[in-house]
């Protein structure tokens, strides 16, 4: 039981990373991350930190979706 219940707080966890990175940075379904972003590093251009961080955030989801150690 407790294997599963780790199981599955683990799926979650990645999941959230995966659509965090991909879905709201990555494909800028939600401006507000770049827009943060912009003021966090005062500019304009902002997009391709960004994206860097969703790519990461995807990187580390598909890590922990592998279990790789």
């Amino acid at each position: 039981m407790k294997n599963k219940l780790n199981e599955i707080f683990t799926t979650l966890i990645a999941s959230v990373w995966l659509i965090n990175g991909l879905y709201c940075k990555i494909l800028n379904q939600v401006p507000r991350h770049e827009a943060l972003a912009a003021q966090i590093l005062n500019t304009n251009n902002s997009r391709a930190a960004i994206i860097f961080i969703g790519v990461l955030e995807v990187i580390l989801a598909i890590w922990v979706f592998l279990k790789y150690k």
